[in-house]
């Protein structure tokens, strides 16, 4: 299985990381462009879904970019934001009872989860084209139940980059998005190759 920093190592080797990247930042600051960065990020989890070499994909392709990029992001709304959205909900009235920190504990499980879920929803969608595929909870928590003891590290990763890249939030973003939504793929993938039996070395 590679680890978070073997396929950052493969992601950032290409020279041109650092220009796509920030194609990727603009893109996702404009609204409705953003559909083309999430376009993006969902080459590379497809990338990853066919046991492809992590990398990241030339620009181009603009109308399957945007048409992939929708799909991705519907998908991100629902298994990703929602999640979130509806822990905050549970946050918001234990203000009320002064319990400091501990208060945010709702959060953790959707916090943790959204990055994950979304990538499996996003790679059972890949497989027919179908939102149907998506959100199949009992396909999506198994995947998620045979990928968990890889996903704790990447995750908290993603989260302190995001926290100490803040002041530049719309490339932190793109760029964290592009490692882990790649990482969480090549899991998936690993998984069912070692299911298969036809495990790369």
């Amino acid at each position: 299985m590679p680890s978070l920093e073997q396929v950052c190592k493969r992601l950032f080797s290409d020279q041109s990381w650092f220009i796509k990247a920030v194609i990727g930042a603009l893109l996702m600051v404009i609204p409705v462009a953003h559909f083309l960065a999430f376009g993006y990020l969902y080459a590379m989890v497809e990338q990853g879904r066919r046991g492809e070499e992590p990398d990241l994909p030339e620009w181009g392709d603009w109308g399957r970019l945007f048409k992939n990029g929708l799909a991705a992001f519907v998908i991100f709304l629902v298994l990703g934001v929602l999640p979130m959205l509806f822990a905050w909900l549970l946050v918001w009235p234990l203000h009320f009872l002064n319990y400091g920190a501990f208060i945010y504990l709702p959060l953790v499980p959707a916090v943790m989860l959204a990055g994950p879920l979304t990538v499996a929803g996003i790679y059972q969608y890949q497989k027919n084209e179908e939102f149907a595929d998506a959100f199949r909870l009992v396909v999506l928590g198994a995947m998620l139940r045979s990928t968990k003891s890889y996903f704790w590290v990447p995750t908290f990763a993603l989260i302190g980059f995001l926290v100490a890249g803040y002041p530049l939030m719309t490339f932190t973003v793109f760029v964290g998005l592009a490692a882990s939504w790649t990482y969480y793929s090549v899991s998936y993938r690993f998984v069912e190759d070692s299911r298969k039996g036809r495990v790369r070395t």
